[in-house]
Formats: structure tokens, sequence, C-alpha cells
């Protein structure tokens, strides 16, 4: 390979690297779309005072501002209660396996005791400890619900 080919190759190198830096430049992140949308214009070095709180502030915005989706749990409970609506335990015993009416009732009791008890997240600041709880909790009255 020539001097001359060498460099031509290298000057290739060069104008790939500027193409890639100028397409870069005309980039702008969502929180510097946002202050052009607000002040009409990119922010400059200088103007770091401004620009920064604006992109602290816009970044925490997003943050904080999240929707919160509907539990996925709620719309498993609804289906299992559309399911078996009507199709309670003590209903099932009596009807499907012809068991007795104190039988029926001594199973009833047995399951409600073996059910685990409600728990509490009380003191907890974690979010989704208090959500992970209440679901739990309203799943367990929703069952309990279900066996009479």
């Amino acid at each position: 390979m020539t001097e001359i080919e060498k460099t031509e190759g290298e000057i290739k190198v060069l104008q790939a690297k500027l193409e890639l830096l100028k397409e870069m430049e005309k980039h702008r992140s969502p929180a510097e779309e946002a202050f052009i949308e607000v002040y009409g214009y990119y922010p400059e070095v200088c103007e770091r005072s401004v620009w920064v709180p604006f992109q602290k502030g816009y970044n925490a915005s997003k943050e904080d501002c999240k929707v919160e989706e509907p539990k996925p749990m709620n719309d498993v409970i609804d289906r299992l209660l559309e399911k078996y609506k009507s199709q309670k335990l003590w209903n099932m015993m009596r009807n499907e396996l012809g068991y007795s009416i104190d039988c029926c009732d001594e199973i009833v009791d047995l399951v409600e005791r073996w059910l685990p008890k409600e728990q509490s997240a009380e003191g907890s600041q974690n979010a989704f400890v208090i959500d992970a709880t209440e679901g739990f909790n309203h799943c367990l009255c929703k069952m309990k619900e279900m066996l009479r």
C-alpha cells in the first residue's frame, strides 16, 4: 500500500467520523427538545445556569409522574369470579359430591382456618410492599367470599 492510498483511507475514516459527529450534533434528547419548545432555542454553553436546572426538573418530572397501571391481580380475580361466580365451595361439595350439610360446614370451616392470615404493611414506606400487601389481602378476602 502506497503512502497516497494510506492517506486516502485515513481521509475516508475521518470523513465517516465527521458525518457521525454531525448526526450526533443534530440529535436532541427529550429534555433538549422540551427546552427548545419552552425557550425557543437550544441552550448555549454560557447558559448552564438555565439549562442544568431545567434538565434536572425535566428528568425528575418524568420519574415522579408515572401513571399507575391497573393492578393485573384485579383482572385475574375478576376473571376467576366471573368463571366461578355461582360455584361456592360449599355448593360444589353439596351438589357435586353429595356431602351432607354438616360435612360441608366442617370442610369450609377447615379451609377458612387453613387460609393464611391477612398481612399488614403498617410502617412501610415502600409503595411496592404496600400494593403487594393490599393485593394479597384483597385476594384472600375474595377467596373467603367464594367459600360460602
